[in-house]
């Protein structure tokens, strides 16, 4: 997400020196929505304009098609702008956003650095391309840019989120918090701050503080139905699984396409047992996003736990199809052979599964119990231990060697 462009407020200035037009083209271009100013704005660029008219027009229009998803010919607009006023700092940041969102990663940070070059004492510029960078996952460079911005300006909320971005996506949830609270304290009713923060607690599995948080992001917001996705999961982890299901509910029926939301109440469907509704989203969610190997995934796991190997299986080939030799996919679909008794298969994926990553413990637990179903105890054995090796507290292993007579 790039920041707001709080710096296209320096075209004001044109705007005031601009004579009016006493028509409904003008008002219309300024004013309503993207669908009705873009047709007047091109009314009046057919008319003979002054070039700074011009170039508003043109920067008007540019707007209207970055908020109607036409970002290319928000590019456009905005270049036609910057024939005339090439250093206006709105025009170039304009234009970088919506470059950014087409994924032209160097046109836009060349924008952004244009604008840096005559604000060096504002921070909005250091802040858009931080947000711009952190879209380009290069968030050590967006670090930079909002430490520079807050050496500006320590009041600037988004420069203290968007770095609390970049932490959260390097992973150093502690200093991410950190920043989220900050920009929490110059603007307490700053929402995503509030859900942000909720994200990193619960990857530190802080899962009371992270509902604390997303309450306070939902009092701000009763439609915010990200934080109601996200709180679903911290319900279900809590286990309270009737809130869950609620909320997962309730961000399903604010935003109809929410493939995550119905598939992972899917599974908690299928967690439940509730077997038929958990098929409901999988097959809902199938519909929707054809390409999500996790739904195939989560479908054919609850294909196996009703005994009904052979559609597990085809929905697991479905999801290796999309995602070429994915280690947990392979060992789900080695315990589905297992299940079906199919033992030389089901050895050939779980083999294959540590291959692609022998740092899993459960990979060993499903070797061990296939080979412990060959009668290989020697090899199920030896597949345990090495389990408690990568993962000491494994229960499954622990009980795999207790139930052959065997000692850690």
């Amino acid at each position: 997400m790039i920041a707001s462009l709080r710096p296209a407020l320096l075209l004001l200035a044109v705007a005031a020196s601009t004579p009016a037009f006493a028509d409904s083209a003008d008002r219309d271009c300024s004013k309503g929505a993207a669908e009705q100013r873009i047709p007047a704005c091109t009314q009046l660029l057919d008319r003979k304009l002054a070039k700074s008219t011009r170039a508003l027009v043109y920067f008007r229009r540019g707007q209207a098609y970055a908020e109607n998803g036409d970002d290319a010919k928000a590019v456009a607009d905005f270049s036609a702008a910057l024939e005339v006023r090439p250093r206006d700092a709105a025009s170039l940041t304009a234009r970088a956003d919506a470059q950014s969102r087409l994924g032209e990663m160097d046109a836009a940070l060349a924008d952004y650095a244009a604008v840096i070059a005559v604000n060096r004492r504002s921070a909005l510029p250091l802040i858009n391309r931080g947000f711009a960078l952190l879209q380009f996952d290069r968030n050590e460079e967006a670090i930079k840019d909002f430490d520079a911005a807050i050496a500006l300006n320590g009041r600037e909320e988004e420069a203290y989120k968007g770095r609390g971005d970049a932490h959260r996506a390097l992973e150093e949830h502690m200093a991410a918090i950190d920043d989220y609270t900050q920009a929490i304290r110059l603007d307490k009713t700053y929402k995503n701050a509030f859900y942000a923060r909720a994200r990193s607690l619960i990857e530190m599995k802080d899962y009371t503080r992270a509902l604390e948080d997303l309450q306070k992001a939902l009092d701000l917001d009763s439609e915010f139905d990200s934080a109601y996705f996200s709180r679903a999961f911290v319900q279900w982890q809590l286990g309270d699984t009737e809130a869950a299901i609620a909320d997962y509910t309730k961000a399903l029926a604010l935003d109809t396409n929410f493939p995550s939301a119905r598939l992972e109440r899917g599974q908690l469907f299928a967690a439940l047992h509730r077997y038929d509704e958990a098929m409901a989203d999988y097959d809902e969610t199938i519909r929707e996003q054809p390409s999500s190997d996790q739904a195939y995934v989560s479908r054919g796991i609850a294909w196996r736990e009703l005994g009904d190997y052979d559609n597990a299986l085809a929905d697991l080939a479905k999801a290796l199809e999309l995602t070429k030799d994915k280690p947990d996919t392979l060992n789900e679909r080695a315990l589905t052979y297992l299940a079906a008794d199919r033992y030389d298969e089901a050895l050939r994926d779980a083999d294959a599964a540590i291959a692609a990553d022998s740092q899993v413990a459960d990979y060993f637990v499903t070797r061990a119990r296939i080979r412990e179903s060959r009668g290989e105890r020697d090899d199920a054995i030896a597949d345990f231990n090495k389990a408690l090796e990568l993962d000491p507290a494994n229960k499954p292993a622990k009980g795999g060697l207790s139930r052959l007579g065997a000692k850690p």
